[in-house]
């Protein structure tokens, strides 16, 4: 069988805030499909990574396409598509507080894919039913738990069909039940549609059973990449093995 054809591509990216050099040089591929684990040290340049991927920032040199579309020379236009074909999930949430669960999820399909109101709150709802949140339809942000959030978030990102899911920490802010319940959306969302993800967290046990591969960073250069298992079974760099050492006894 062929090897899947790679989503993302990310060729020689460099990317920096003045003087302070975030990403040096990254080049990885996701394969269609395929889920990526991202971990390293807090400012390792992680974030950094999604959000060019999407074009929320600009790179300093470099390439990064994304089904084939180059983000970095975009049109407006073409890079609008771009972030609708790339669902994003902040670890903080991001929902506006003045929204409903239901609208919330419903607002963009309806300003931007030009959904009637209906068709958007129709499928809103059925996001919500998908996510394990069909009875908070009418709660605002400020009434719904963190991992509650959460999932609203994610229902928020698939109601724009994405191809790739872009994942931020988005278990950070949340105590260890409510880790479990996003994660287990997330792992359903992977097996229900086979979706590309690229995935920051340092969630062990989640990367073992979802990811396909893992990656290390760390100031702003890729220290290791291996299959998800190997790559926490049996890391080769003593860096890796200091980095995973750390997150287990923390």
């Amino acid at each position: 069988m062929p090897a899947a054809p790679d989503f993302i591509r990310i060729q020689d990216v460099h990317k920096s805030y003045g003087a302070v050099k975030v990403l040096n040089g990254i080049s990885l591929d996701v394969a269609e499909g395929e889920v990526l684990v991202l971990c390293g040290p807090s400012g390792c340049g992680k974030s950094t990574l999604l959000r060019c991927i999407n074009g929320l920032e600009t790179i300093n040199s470099g390439a990064i396409t994304v089904g084939g579309r180059n983000v970095g020379t975009a049109t407006p236009g073409e890079l609008q598509s771009i972030r609708l074909s790339t669902g994003f999930v902040f670890q903080n949430f991001n929902l506006f507080p003045h929204m409903t669960a239901l609208q919330n999820i419903a607002i963009a399909p309806m300003k931007i894919l030009g959904h009637s109101t209906r068709e958007a709150r129709d499928e809103g709802r059925r996001l919500l039913a998908r996510v394990g949140m069909a009875d908070k339809a009418d709660s605002y942000p400020f009434q719904l738990s963190g991992g509650q959030r959460q999932r609203v978030a994610i229902a928020r990102a698939l109601a724009m069909k994405p191809t790739v899911m872009l994942f931020d920490e988005p278990t950070s802010a949340l105590d260890p039940e409510m880790r479990e319940e996003v994660l287990q959306v997330i792992r359903q969302v992977h097996h229900d549609h086979g979706m590309t993800m690229v995935v920051v967290t340092h969630e062990i046990g989640f990367a073992k059973s979802v990811a396909s591969r893992a990656m290390l960073l760390d100031a702003g250069e890729i220290v290791e990449e291996a299959p998800a298992r190997a790559f926490f079974a049996n890391p080769t760099q003593e860096r890796t093995r200091r980095f995973l050492r750390a997150i287990v006894n923390d």
